[in-house]
C-alpha cells in the first residue's frame, strides 16, 4: 500500500515511510545493526561525517557496523533527549548555493550520557562486540601541550579519572578503564581512531593514552601498547553549528520535526590510516582512502583549509561580517585569503593523483557556499590552539627555509588585535577559548606587546627566539592595527607597502 506523505512528521522508526519521497532514508533493518563501534562526542561533525559514512555501507547491506554514541560534557545532554525521542535517527541537511538535500541517518543506534549512565558507557566499551572507539573531543581534549608534546598530567580532570577510576569524566579515563576490564576479562584488542582536526591524531591519542594509563600503574600500559592501535585519519567536512532557521527550514521545506538536525556542505573527504586490529568497516566502498601515511594529507589540509578558514575569520570578525561565505566574497578578504594560500603551499607536500591549485581552488569555493552560513564566531573559537596547530608548523617550515612570509605573520597580528574583544565598529565580540589563561599577560598590557604571546611555548614553541625578525614583524602589523585599523593594514600588506 502506498503512503500519502504528510507534513510535520516527527523522525521516528515508525514515521519513516511518512516522510516526503525527496528524503533519503534509512532503507535497512536497524534492528540487526549492531554497535560495533562507539564514538565520543556524537555532536555535529560526527553526525556529518563518521556515521555517514556507516550510514552509506549500511544501504549498500555491507556488513552490520552500527555506531553507539556516547556524551561527555554537559552540552551533550540536550543531544541525548532529543534523539531519544527519534529513536536515535535524526536528518542531515546538505546545504549548497541555491539547494539544500535531506536523509535520514540511521547508522546510530543508541547514544548513552555518560555522567547519567557512567556503568553503561563502560559497559559497551568493554563488550566483546567493541571492535573501534572513535573520538571527536576538540583540540584541547588530549591534554597534551601543542608546542612541547608534553602530556598535561595536572589537569583537574586527569586528575579526577586518576583518583576515581570507576567515575572517569574525560574519554582517558572512560577507554583506561574499559581497557583494563577488556584485560581482566580475557577479551580482545581494540582501536582507538581520533576523528578530531589534528596532525597525527592518532600518534596524539596513544600518547595520551598510554600516559594516563601509566599513571594509573600496574601493567595496563603494555597492555595497552600491545592490543590496541591508534590509527590517524583526515577528517574534512564543513560542518556549521544548526540554527532556528536550519530547523525552520527542514520543516517548511521537507515536512520534518527534527530535534537535533545537522546541517553541512555536500563535500566530504576521509583518509585513514589501515590499522585496525580488531577489524573494521569497509570505509573504502562509500569513498574513504585507507593508506599507510595520513601525514601529508593532514598538511594540505590543515595548512590551505583550516589556516585559510583562520586567514579570514579574525579579520571578518573585526570587520563585522558574520559569515565565512561573506568574508569570501569581500573583494580584499578573498585576496588575503588568496595570498595566504600563496605562501602555504610552499610548504604543503605534493601527493599523487592530487592537483594541489585544483586543490586550493576548491577550498576556496567551499568557503563561498552561500548555504552553509558558517559562523566566523565558531571558526574564531578555541584560537590558541588552532593557531598552535594550523599556522605555527607553516609559519616554522617557512622561516626555517629562509623565507620570511608577509601574510602570517599579519593573520597572527590580526588574531592578537582581535583580543581587545571589541570589532571596528566597538561591538562586543563572541569570545572562546579554553587556553585564555595564556593570554592574559597580554590582555592586561592593553594587546599592545606581541611579544607577551609571541614568546609563550605553549602556542610558539621556540620560533620567538629562533627568529626575532619575525617578531618584529608581528609587532609591526600590531601596530598598524591599531594605529590605522583592518583594512588599511591588509591594503599596505597585499600591496607591498610594507617590505617583507
Amino acid at each position: 500500500m502506498n503512503v500519502v506523505p504528510r507534513r510535520n512528521v516527527a523522525l521516528s522508526n515508525s514515521a519513516l515511510t511518512q516522510l516526503d519521497a525527496s528524503i533519503v532514508r534509512p532503507g535497512y533493518d536497524r534492528s540487526q545493526t549492531m554497535p560495533r563501534l562507539v564514538h565520543i562526542g556524537a555532536g555535529g561533525f560526527n553526525r556529518s561525517h563518521l556515521a555517514v559514512y556507516l550510514d552509506d555501507l549500511l544501504r549498500l547491506d555491507e556488513p552490520r557496523w552500527g555506531e553507539s554514541g556516547v556524551g561527555l560534557l554537559p552540552a551533550d545532554r540536550e543531544i541525548h533527549d532529543a534523539l531519544a525521542l527519534q529513536d536515535h535517527l535524526y536528518s542531515l541537511m546538505e546545504m549548497e548555493s541555491g539547494h539544500e538535500g535531506l536523509r535520514v541517518v540511521g547508522s546510530l543506534v543508541e547514544h548513552l550520557y555518560a555522567p547519567d549512565q557512567t556503568e553503561a558507557v563502560l559497559a559497551r566499551m568493554a563488550a566483546p562486540e567493541c571492535a573501534i572507539i572513535s573520538l571527536t573531543v576538540t583540540e584541547g581534549g588530549y591534554f597534551i601541550e601543542d608546542a612541547t608534546g608534553r602530556f598535561l598530567s595536572g589537569s583537574a580532570d586527569v586528575r579526577h579519572d586518576l583518583e576515581h577510576p570507576e567515575a572517569p569524566i574525560t574519554w582517558l579515563g572512560y577507554v583506561a578503564e574499559a581497557a583494563e576490564r577488556r584485560r581482566g576479562l580475557g577479551r580482545g584488542p581494540f582501536t582507538v581512531l581520533s576523528c578530531d582536526n589534528l596532525q597525527g591524531n592518532g600518534a596524539l591519542a596513544r600518547r595520551a593514552l598510554t600516559a594516563f594509563a601509566q599513571l594509573r600503574g600496574g601493567d595496563l600500559a603494555q597492555w595497552i601498547e600491545r592490543n590496541v592501535t591508534f590509527p590517524s585519519s583526515m577528517v574534512d567536512r564543513i560542518t556549521p553549528r544548526t540554527t532556528a532557521e536550519n530547523r525552520a527550514l527542514i520543516l517548511e521545506r521537507f515536512g520534518v520535526v527534527d530535534r537535533t538536525p545537522v546541517v553541512c556542505e555536500p563535500f566530504r573527504q576521509w583518509v585513514l590510516e589501515n590499522d585496525f586490529v580488531a577489524g573494521r568497516p569497509a570505509f573504502e566502498h562509500v569513498g574513504a582512502e585507507m593508506t599507510s601515511d595520513v601525514a601529508p594529507y593532514e598538511k594540505m589540509k590543515m595548512r590551505i583549509l583550516n589556516g585559510g578558514h583562520s586567514t579570514l575569520g579574525y579579520f571578518a570578525d573585526l570587520l563585522g561580517i558574520a559569515f565565512i561565505h561573506e568574508a569570501a566574497a569581500d573583494e580584499q578578504l578573498h585576496r588575503l585569503l588568496l595570498a595566504y594560500i600563496e605562501e602555504a603551499k610552499a610548504v604543503v607536500p605534493r601527493l599523487p593523483g592530487i592537483d594541489l591549485d585544483q586543490y586550493a581552488a576548491t577550498v576556496v569555493r567551499r568557503f563561498s557556499n552561500t548555504a552553509i552560513r558558517d559562523q566566523v564566531s565558531r571558526i574564531c573559537s578555541e584560537g590558541c590552539a588552532k593557531i598552535a596547530k594550523f599556522l605555527v608548523p607553516p609559519l616554522a617550515d617557512l622561516l626555517r627555509a629562509g623565507r620570511m612570509p608577509r601574510v602570517v605573520p599579519l593573520v597572527i597580528a590580526g588574531w592578537l588585535h582581535y583580543q581587545r574583544g571589541v570589532d571596528e565598529q566597538g561591538r562586543a565580540m563572541i569570545m572562546t577559548d579554553a587556553q585564555a589563561a595564556l593570554l592574559q599577560p597580554f590582555a592586561t598590557s592593553g594587546c599592545r606587546d606581541a611579544r607577551l604571546v609571541l614568546g609563550e611555548s605553549a602556542v610558539f614553541g621556540s620560533l620567538a627566539a629562533e627568529f626575532p625578525a619575525w617578531v618584529s614583524r608581528v609587532q609591526q602589523y600590531l601596530d598598524l592595527l591599531r594605529k590605522r585599523g583592518v583594512r588599511p593594514t591588509i591594503a599596505s600588506v597585499l600591496n607591498g607597502a610594507i617590505a617583507p
